[in-house]
């Protein structure tokens, strides 16, 4: 589904006038209607009369749509008190349009200013709902008193909240809390949903977020019609969701054998860290591939070898330091010539020889492959393998998988600037290396080259746990053998991980949850994305 910034709304919002003919006046009516059937089925059953509903309105556009909500529902019998937050001569265009009309039809209204908290207090313990239209997607910063003290006092009522296309105090674009903000139980976003929406902090206030239709022609919001003049590695914006990540899943014939579903040779393992590779091994399994071989270091070989059963093991020849021997490449040489992805990092470990071996490998191979953990950790330290333009084309294939703090080493900067706009840090990560990047993290975000970003809206702080980050990097990886490109596994791969996460939460709840739970759900997570 695609996601949009406000300047693409508005841009619309003015499209649909300039070539459809389609005034703002119709479009702030659909927006209306389209609340309401929201609004009937998510609270009320479809049965509003008698109920109560406060409408918090301020002077804008949202504050139209939302006067349109109040009067569909006082024609339908409901209890409806309007607040508006300015003076009725401050309310211009489209919104004094509907503002004129609900004042024609008699219903309640008030203004609110600083001596009207008591007020408001009492239309509060009225109201059985409140709609939040207060501010729309120009709003920035932070809200001033005395709309300040309205959104806390809504916040504290504990009444059932709808907001309009976007909770007010959240900035559309970041999803940016910066001071007091509406907690919605629901959030109807009109045309298109809003990028901030699936951002944290903004997420965390919008509660369950529906589309409302607003009635745009097909030619203004389909994928063509927006990328139309999008320059080559500008921002389109996605959320990932199930008819996208069964899209990319690849059908299974019955002529297919374990041929048809790649190879992958996941590269890993340091003492005391057999069950990373061990985890992203049997993920890669999990994720369908046909055939899949661990690598370790010769000592850790007959740790490895118990441990996995459908798995095949590999030894490799080992430094003086426990890691990966830096003749390791060229003594395996033959392996990797028969892989169809590499999946490199998991309890890798950051030996001095282990980084020579990771070099060759990355330059000598020309697989697609998953560079996760200490992998990331020793391109941090010699970024050559990012930058060196011989390399660019095979960069394409690759799928970078850091977590914030891995990230701030790969860029040199803090963990809290990563987390500041995690978006923008992973555009900007994947343009200069030329690689699939996911960031990992609450709504994990993937982003490619080409200007793709995709967010994902799975997973919990169950996966908080050691080892879950491993089961990733197999997942994807497995997903790579079987002919998704690096975006569509990353996309799919988290997308799959998160679910399964969620499935296992609202089952067993999220404290226990071990990253070896996952194995065991995936299968029936991709089942379920595949519909069969």
């Amino acid at each position: 589904m695609r996601l949009v910034k406000a300047a693409v709304m508005r841009s619309l919002d003015q499209e649909a006038w300039q070539r459809y003919g389609i005034p703002g006046v119709v479009l702030m009516e659909n927006a209306g209607l389209s609340v309401v059937q929201h609004l009937l089925e998510h609270f009320w059953e479809r049965r509003p009369a008698g109920r109560k509903v406060l409408i918090l309105a301020g002077p804008g556009n949202n504050g139209g749509d939302g006067l349109v909500v109040g009067r569909h529902l006082y024609n339908r019998g409901a209890g409806v008190e309007i607040l508006l937050t300015a003076a009725p001569d401050s309310y211009l265009g489209d919104a004094a349009v509907n503002l004129k009309i609900v004042s024609a039809a008699g219903i309640p209204q008030w203004v609110f200013d600083a001596d009207g908290l008591d007020r408001l207090a009492g239309a509060l313990d009225r109201a059985d709902l409140i709609v939040d239209a207060l501010f729309g997607t120009g709003f920035r910063g932070t809200p001033e008193e005395p709309l300040a003290s309205l959104i806390r006092m809504v916040n504290a009522s504990g009444k059932s909240v709808l907001a309009v296309d976007l909770p007010s105090g959240m900035e559309a674009d970041t999803g940016v809390v910066a001071g007091a903000c509406i907690r919605a139980d629901l959030t109807v976003t009109l045309g298109l949903p809003k990028l901030g929406l699936y951002l944290d902090p903004g997420a965390g206030y919008a509660g369950e977020v529906v589309v409302g239709d607003i009635s745009f022609p097909p030619g203004l919001t389909g994928g063509d019609a927006l990328d139309a003049g999008r320059s080559p590695g500008a921002a389109a914006f996605y959320l990932i969701d199930l008819p996208l990540v069964a899209g990319f899943l690849p059908p299974r014939k019955s002529t297919d054998h374990k041929g048809s579903y790649g190879h992958v040779v996941v590269v890993g393992g340091a003492t005391g860290y057999t069950g990373a590779i061990a985890l992203a091994g049997n993920a890669a399994l999990r994720s369908g591939a046909g055939l899949v071989t661990a690598m370790v270091p010769a000592s850790l070989y007959p740790v490895l070898a118990v441990k996995l059963t459908e798995v095949m093991t590999r030894p490799a020849p080992e430094s003086s330091g426990g890691g990966f021997s830096r003749t390791a490449y060229g003594v395996l040489r033959d392996l990797f010539g028969r892989a169809t992805v590499l999946a490199v990092g998991p309890g890798l470990g950051q030996d001095p020889e282990t980084a020579i071996f990771l070099h060759d490998l990355l330059y000598g191979a020309g697989l697609p492959t998953v560079i996760d953990a200490d992998a990331l950790n020793l391109l941090a330290r010699d970024q050559s393998l990012l930058k060196d333009p011989l390399l660019a084309e095979r960069r394409k294939r690759w799928v970078l998988t850091p977590h914030p703090g891995e990230m701030s080493r790969l860029l040199d900067t803090s963990i809290g600037e990563v987390q500041a706009d995690r978006v923008g840090v992973a555009m900007k990560a994947s343009q200069a290396w030329g690689a699939t990047v996911v960031l990992k993290g609450s709504h994990t975000v993937v982003a490619d080259p080409d200007g793709s970003v995709l967010i994902n809206p799975t997973g919990n702080p169950g996966l908080a746990t050691g080892g879950t980050g491993d089961v990733l990097s197999g997942l994807i990886a497995g997903l790579l053998a079987q002919g998704l490109t690096p975006v569509q596994a990353a996309a799919a791969g988290v997308y799959a991980h998160g679910w399964a996460a969620d499935r296992l939460a609202a089952a067993r709840g999220m404290a226990g949850l071990i990253a070896g739970d996952l194995l065991e759900e995936l299968p029936l997570v991709l089942k379920e994305i595949c519909g069969s």
